[in-house]
This record gives C-alpha cells, sequence and structure tokens, in this order.
C-alpha cells in the first residue's frame, strides 16, 4: 500500500521532532532505496527513503543495512555534496506526496552551501532530487528527458520545478464537499482507502471531526492482511475491526521491512541467478556432449577388429572399396567401411589409430565427466543458497562468484576483509550457530568452531553446516542441530532426512576444491523430517 499526502503530513510532522539531522553516511541499498545513516537527538540512526513504485515510502529506522560494494554515480554525487550536513527544515506543500528538504553542508573549500532535497513519493514517478542554490538539479535517481516530460525536465543542469499543483481544497479548513463526487478529486492528500473510511465515519459523525481526528493523531495504525498491511492515521474501522497502535517510525519500518529486504535480495540476485542457471546449462550441455564421447569411445574394440580383419584380406593394395565384407576369426560376415581413396592396408592402419585415440582418451573423458559433475553440483548448491538468502547471504554468495572469475571483478578502493555473517540461537545453555552459504559454512567449519564443537550436515543434499559448542550435546539438541540442517538444505520439503554429525576435528577441507566441501570420517547418523522451527530465536552475528 502506497503512501497519501495526508500520511505523509503526519511522517513530515513526525520527523521535524528530529530536526537538525546530520548526514554521517550515504549509502544505496538497492536501486531504489537510498539510506542516509544520521545522527538526531543524541542517537544514530537511519533514514530509509525507498522510491520503489509499488511501497515507495520515507522512516527513520534503528536497523543496520548493507550497502552496494560498487555505489552508483548518483550516491557519489549525494555524498559528495551532502556529506557531514545538517537537514534543518522539511517542507510540504498542499499535501501532496513529496517532501523538500533543506540542508546546509560544506564543500571542499568549506563555504557553506545550502542544497534542497525533493523527496518524492508518487508512486511510479517516485524520485529523489538534489538541487543547488542556484535552483538547478545536480542529480537525479531517476532521470527524466524533454521528450518523456515536456513540463518537468529531471536532468542535471535543467531548472528545479516542483511537481504540478493540483487544485483542491485543504481538508483542514474547508468543510464544503460535496459527497456525490469523488472526495480524491475534491481534497488535498486524500486516497481512496482515506476516502472510503471517511464515507463510513460520516454516518455517525461529522466530516470536521474525522478530520481533527486526523489532525490530532500521533500513531500509525496498522491492520494485518496476509503477508502485507493495510495502514493509516487513522483506525480503518470500515474494513477491519482490530488493530495495532504503533509510533509512525516504528511502524512504516515494520510495514515495509519485508518488502524492502526482498526487493534488496531481487536487485542482488538476479544477475546471481542468471549466472547460475547459465552455468548449469552449460555444464548439463556439456555433461551430454562429453557421454556422447565417452559412448563413441567405448566401441574401440570394434576399431581394433577392423584393423585385424583388413590385414587378413588377400589384396592389401588394393583401393577404391567403399566398404568390405569380410569373415571375422569366428567364422561371422562383417561388414566394414572404408575409405575408397585408400588402400586396404591404409584403412587397416586407419582403423588402428582411431582405436588408439579412444583408448587414450576414454581416461580423459571419463575425467573430464568427474569434473563437469562436480561443477554442476557446486552451482546447484548455490542455486539453493539463493532460495533461502537474504541479502547479506546474497552478497557473499556475490563476493564468491566473483573471486572464482564467474562475475566481471571491477577494481575496489575499499580492500578490507569483509566480515562473515553467521546465524545462532542460544538453548539449554548451549550455542547452535550455522551458516547459509559456502563462505559461511567454510567460515564456520574451520575458522569459527573448536575442534570439540559437534558438526551437522544433511546427508547428499546441498545445505547449511550446523554446529553446537559441546562434544556431547544432548538427544534434544541433536535433533535440533539435525533438523537446521535439513531445514536448510535441499531436501528441506522431503521426509526423512538423514544427517550426519561429527566432531569438527573429525573434518578435513578437499584439496582445490570450492568453500563449503569438506570430508568426514567417525561420524553417526540421525534421520529427521524437517520442519520450520519457529520457537528458535536466531539472530545474525
Amino acid at each position: 500500500m502506497a503512501l497519501d499526502g495526508i500520511t505523509l503530513y503526519k511522517v513530515r510532522e513526525d520527523l521535524i521532532k528530529y530536526l537538525p539531522i546530520r548526514i554521517n553516511r550515504i549509502a544505496e541499498t538497492s536501486k531504489t532505496e537510498v539510506v542516509f545513516n544520521v545522527h538526531t537527538n543524541g542517537e544514530r540512526c537511519n533514514l530509509v527513503m525507498n522510491f520503489h513504485s509499488n511501497f515507495n515510502h520515507l522512516c527513520l529506522s534503528e536497523r543496520s543495512f548493507s550497502s552496494y560494494s560498487d555505489p552508483s554515480t548518483f550516491i557519489m554525487v549525494l555524498r559528495k555534496y551532502l556529506l557531514n550536513g545538517f537537514i534543518y527544515q522539511i517542507d510540504q506543500f498542499d499535501y501532496d506526496r513529496f517532501l523538500i528538504m533543506h540542508i546546509k553542508a560544506r564543500n571542499e573549500l568549506y563555504d557553506e552551501k545550502e542544497y534542497l532535497l525533493s523527496v518524492e513519493l508518487m508512486g511510479k514517478y517516485a524520485n529523489l532530487i538534489l538541487v543547488g542554490d542556484d535552483n538547478r538539479i545536480i542529480d537525479a535517481l531517476k532521470k527524466i528527458p524533454p521528450y518523456e516530460n515536456t513540463r518537468r525536465t529531471i536532468l542535471p543542469g535543467a531548472e528545479f520545478v516542483l511537481p504540478d499543483k493540483q487544485n483542491k481544497k485543504d481538508p483542514f479548513t474547508t468543510d464544503d464537499i460535496d459527497l456525490s463526487d469523488s472526495l480524491v478529486k475534491q481534497l488535498q492528500g486524500f486516497s481512496r482507502l482515506l476516502e472510503d473510511e471517511v464515507r463510513f465515519r460520516l454516518k455517525n459523525d461529522s466530516f470536521r471531526n474525522i478530520m481533527n481526528k486526523i489532525r490530532e493523531s500521533h500513531s500509525l495504525f496498522l491492520h494485518k492482511k496476509n503477508d502485507s498491511y493495510d495502514f493509516h492515521i487513522i483506525p480503518l474501522t470500515h474494513l477491519y475491526d482490530d488493530f495495532l497502535e504503533m509510533d509512525i517510525q516504528e511502524g512504516f519500518d515494520l510495514i515495509y521491512r519485508e518488502d524492502d529486504e526482498k526487493e534488496r535480495i531481487r536487485n542482488i540476485s538476479d544477475d546471481l541467478y542468471k549466472v547460475v542457471k547459465r552455468q548449469l546449462k552449460h555444464y548439463d550441455t556439456k555433461i551430454l556432449k562429453l557421454k556422447n564421447s565417452l559412448e563413441d569411445a567405448l566401441n574401440l574394440q570394434n576399431d581394433k577388429l577392423c584393423g585385424d580383419l583388413l590385414y587378413t584380406y588377400e589384396d592389401l593394395d588394393q583401393k577404391g572399396l567403399k566398404e568390405l565384407k569380410i569373415a571375422d576369426f569366428e567364422g561371422n560376415e562383417q561388414s566394414i567401411k572404408l575409405d575408397p581413396k585408400l588402400s586396404v592396408k591404409a584403412n587397416a592402419n586407419k582403423y588402428y589409430n582411431t582405436y588408439q585415440k579412444k583408448r587414450k582418451g576414454k581416461v580423459y573423458i571419463e575425467e573430464q565427466i568427474e569434473i563437469a559433475e562436480k561443477e554442476k553440483e557446486y552451482f546447484e548448491a548455490l542455486n539453493e543458497q539463493l532460495n533461502i538468502a537474504n541479502y547479506a547471504d546474497a552478497l557473499d554468495i556475490k563476493d564468491e562468484l566473483l573471486r572464482y572469475g564467474y562475475l566481471k571483478k571491477h577494481q575496489q578502493k575499499n580492500t578490507r576483509k569483509k566480515k562473515v555473517n553467521l546465524y545462532q540461537t542460544k538453548i539449554d545453555g548451549y550455542t547452535i550457530t550455522f551458516g547459509k552459504n559456502n563462505i559461511q559454512n567454510s567460515f564456520l567449519s574451520f575458522d569459527y568452531a573448536h575442534s570439540n564443537y559437534t558438526w551437522f550436515h544433511a546427508k547428499q543434499f546441498h545445505g547449511s553446516h550446523v554446529v553446537v559448542d559441546s562434544d556431547k550435546p544432548s538427544e534434544k539438541i541433536i535433533r535440533i542441530c539435525a533438523n537446521l540442517a535439513a531445514y536448510y538444505s535441499k531436501g528441506r520439503y522431503s521426509s526423512s532426512v538423514p544427517v550426519d554429525y561429527c566432531l569438527v576435528k573429525e573434518l578435513k577441507k578437499v584439496k582445490g576444491s570450492k568453500p563449503g566441501f569438506v570430508t568426514f570420517r567417525n561420524y553417526h547418523t540421525i534421520y529427521i523430517d524437517p520442519y520450520e522451527d519457529k520457537e528458535l530465536e536466531i539472530t545474525s552475528i
């Protein structure tokens, strides 16, 4: 559900309490989301601005965010002009769906400059525009040339023009409304949802009282609808009887958290899925061709037999024959194809040469099939890991593909070692930790875990490595760990999934293999029907 102008008015009213807001860092978490790490009221938090066409919004959030390793040109421009600046004023005009943030920041010469940041949350036209003190656009998240919009060009250097005004009445000051016509067309900041709620309340209340309740509200009222929310500044009584009342900033953070995360994952994962699927298709084709070559190579004994039989022919120098029928050593007639340009003897030598090539090639082809099948297995594992990845996990997988050359590597200025994320839960005094991709699994098993920890992994399935900080965990903990290993694997929808477990000291890296591949000994096996254990409080560490 998108914001309407009235809701944005209350968001602005709430944000004003936090002014001035100092901009510490600027990050891009997806193609449509910009996050300012800010300092306000003596605390650090994040100002999240999302410009997705379906769920664009603006709110303060206490959550941490991972940014792209290669920021866009627009983000670099924002950093150049706005870092360490202060948002000191926020304006809204006619309850429309955009805010103008006034920002003071210092340039390279330490001169104080004024900038405008137009935060436009207008559905598919959502945009973020940086404007200089000469009222010229410096840059924008989404650029719009003149041939797309003749009334409002959004390009660097163009004059900044506010979105078109709508000749509507102020709903907080007017009582002149026509109930026979659409309130959305008559009143500023109204959406269809708010109109339906107002019309429903007009049965028992006056329009002025309803608008006063909206003006006096400082909360957001949420109504759960399947996996999403309907919300407004007042309860939506025409749709629901129950509601959740929250602080405006916290409410928006809750509403859009999952949508934002899905969008961030989609933006980074789309390219990763393409690479993985392309590689899977490549190895499927390669294995098929190699197996066809192997099948041909397995007929090498027939080539040797043909050479032997041709040498028994009475006229070895004869040419021009396309086929020769000759009895084999058991008296059965054999038909042998010949090259008419060559003599019978030369054809026999040709069959011998083919035999030698196939004999040597058979070993090579078998080796190549084994390599290709391992590569295919590796990409199948990555595909499964992408299916359960959050944003941080997807970044790990991206780093892995960059490391092995499957993605084009861009030169990065920041070469600091990246922190590896792991997942953890604590039960009955035990600490259980697990990874969800190859990099996390490898780090968990060979860097994080102690030698006396117990290690779990779903047998014959790609999936998570799980460790518990004990060499003799209880039966309950063994079953919980085994369930995690099975659930976060390709076998999560299967039943009676075998899970192997042993001490970490029994693990061994496979030389030359990709991360996450291990061998082990002295292990036990338990069978589990995987399920999502919602009672576990899993945190990222």
